[in-house]
């Protein structure tokens, strides 16, 4: 053939390294996720070894608040009512994501068996922090209080379950003004958790920025406060309302939501059997154990960049995730307020 074309070399392959080839696998923090699990073992101490499979129900008692309006007058003869208690049974959710390798898919690749394992991995493990974070978030959103007494610089919309405030008046004021509807409704001391959609966490990080030596001292309203960034709120505050462009966040007192996770015991126990095997990985990113089962079958790996009389091994990473609240023993209140700018 002319033009030497059959001693043409055949295309030259190498591998991207470090920041530059990790781009295309990048993900978000997921600090809402994260949020709920520093919270997990306050919640329920001892739960996971509590919880000896899936069907076993775990239940936690808690006392409820007794109201009683105050007498006027001492007597002989008082009688008075018993108090009461409660129990929280966790709402478990199994999260699970699938991949699959064949014995040979690596033998004419510039990538180990090893390197495309961990890359399948990584990209799972991507898959969990993207997927929980949005699970986390829209338990915020779902979850959000009922029953908000206060009316200082905003009103409550029982409709939307939304404190409003007016930005025109008091758009400086949205962290100051968070803090006194919690305390109004005695939620008072402690830390408050901000999540905040990007217009609201844009707002706040500016205000925060003020501080005394600038003109417009704004820093008194952070003390106490711990922000974290959820883009996904400002499509949830949409619907919502569709009026909610201005800012939309949500407060927690801190240690009153939290994050159970599970896993079985074959999986901690690292059981094989002839068919089958279960183990473990550690999740850098968010500190939790993820059990993986996994189990073989004969292939012909072909159509899959494999070969013939391959072998095709089947992978699931899962996680059982149970998201809860502080009980509270009046209807549609809980310790997770939703604010937006108006």
């Amino acid at each position: 053939m002319a033009n030497y074309t059959l001693a043409n070399l055949v295309k030259a392959q190498m591998a991207l390294m470090g920041a530059f080839a990790k781009q295309d696998t990048r993900f978000r923090e997921p600090a809402v996720w994260k949020l709920f699990l520093s919270n997990s073992e306050q919640f329920f101490p001892d739960y996971k070894n509590l919880r000896k499979r899936e069907d076993r129900v775990l239940e936690a008692n808690y006392f409820v608040r007794t109201i009683r309006a105050l007498g006027t007058a001492r007597s002989h003869n008082h009688t008075g009512a018993k108090g009461d208690s409660g129990i929280l049974n966790p709402t478990w959710a199994t999260k699970a994501d699938v991949f699959s390798m064949s014995l040979k898919q690596a033998d004419n690749s510039v990538w180990s068996m090893q390197e495309e394992f961990n890359n399948e991995l990584l990209n799972s493990i991507a898959n969990f922090m993207e997927g929980l974070d949005s699970v986390a978030s829209t338990y915020l959103v779902t979850n959000r209080t009922g029953v908000n007494v206060a009316a200082v610089k905003g009103a409550f919309d029982a409709t939307n379950d939304v404190y409003e405030i007016t930005q025109s008046t008091n758009g400086s004021l949205g962290i100051q003004i968070t803090k006194l509807v919690m305390d109004i409704n005695k939620y008072q001391g402690g830390q408050l958790m901000i999540v905040c959609d990007s217009i609201a966490f844009a707002d706040f990080q500016f205000q925060a920025a003020q501080g005394a030596a600038n003109s417009t001292n704004y820093s008194f309203q952070f003390m106490g406060v711990t922000f974290v960034h959820d883009p996904s709120l400002t499509a949830k505050a949409a619907v919502i309302d569709a009026t909610y462009t201005k800012g939309f966040w949500i407060a927690i007192p801190q240690n009153t939501i939290g994050a159970l996770t599970w896993i079985p015991k074959q999986n901690r126990e690292g059981v094989k059997t002839t068919v089958n095997m279960y183990g473990t990985v550690a999740n850098p990113f968010d500190g939790q154990t993820y059990a993986v089962h996994s189990y073989e079958q004969r292939a012909d790996g072909t159509a899959t960049n494999g070969y013939t009389q391959d072998v095709l091994t089947e992978f699931q990473v899962s996680l059982d995730v149970a998201l809860e609240k502080a009980p509270l023993s009046v209807a549609t209140e809980t310790t997770i307020f939703a604010f937006a700018m108006i």
